[in-house]
């Protein structure tokens, strides 16, 4: 039986535009995303069977990730490239709509510096840049940062006083979610993200049936909340956490799937339902 959990969620401007599944090599909906894929890339071989796997919410593009090998390891034989040797690990980015695939390499820790001195009171937890689809690095820098959201606001305020950012300063963070800085190939910010690790509270639904609700601080902000599995935590009279009256148990997994009419347009099909 699937047990997928939501395992991040990747936010921007008050939105949660991506949400990456972790979940097991044989589960069903994790079979069929990568079957989707190889629909697209027959070729694709990977070092090892997937089983965290990630959806855009309106673009047509899948994500998996996956660990890299040492060279003396004989799985990096099965790595598609030396660039993606003896690093960190590699998200493979599936564009579906123009069959291009690109790679998001993550460095191994102090093998690589930021682009730009960090901001007080903050962490770096990856380094990470972008190779096109033959392996050419874009020097496109993404610095992934921990810290108090204070911190990173004030960091990314000096970097680009306008900068849109992905909640408001006031809400809070959990420990492990972190702030994507990305730059591009001139060191300039254009962007930051939040990388956000839920709250997961197991929680009875449909028939006393137990299932998770997701939550976090900013959620009350998020203005495509009612499309995510992601709730505003409730509680009882004594500050007990209880089931939200909103049952997002049957939300599940979403992909794009293209038209029938020949519009060029997608509809948003439960995975489990394919």
């Amino acid at each position: 039986m699937s047990n997928i959990i939501l395992y991040r969620t990747f936010i921007k401007d008050k939105k949660v535009y991506s949400r990456v599944y972790w979940g097991g090599t044989d589960d069903p909906e994790t079979t069929k995303v990568f079957n989707e894929i190889k629909g697209k890339f027959p070729d694709e071989k990977l070092p090892i069977k997937p089983w965290v796997w990630g959806i855009e919410m309106e673009n047509n593009i899948y994500s998996i990730h996956q660990c890299s090998f040492d060279a003396d390891n004989k799985l990096s034989d099965d790595l598609q490239n030396s660039l993606l040797i003896d690093k960190d690990f590699i998200r493979y980015v599936y564009n579906m709509d123009t069959s291009t695939k690109s790679y998001e390499v993550f460095y191994k820790e102090n093998k690589v510096y930021p682009v730009q001195n960090l901001g007080d009171g903050l962490t770096v937890q990856h380094i990470s840049d972008i190779a096109n689809d033959e392996f050419v690095l874009q020097k496109t820098q993404a610095v992934y940062v921990t810290g108090t959201n204070a911190k990173v606001w004030a960091w990314a305020e000096s970097l680009k006083a306008d900068i849109t950012m992905p909640i408001s300063k006031s809400k809070a963070v959990a420990s492990k979610d972190s702030f994507k800085f990305q730059f591009n190939s001139d060191k300039q910010l254009t962007e930051v993200v939040l990388c956000a690790h839920l709250e997961r509270t197991m929680v009875y639904g449909k028939n006393d049936r137990l299932f998770t609700e997701y939550s976090c601080d900013y959620a009350d902000e998020l203005t495509n909340l009612d499309d995510t599995e992601i709730v505003l935590a409730n509680y009882d009279n004594h500050g007990n956490r209880v089931a939200q009256e909103v049952n997002k148990e049957d939300i599940g997994e979403h992909i794009m799937v293209a038209k029938d009419d020949g519009s060029g347009g997608y509809d948003r099909v439960l995975l489990k339902d394919l």
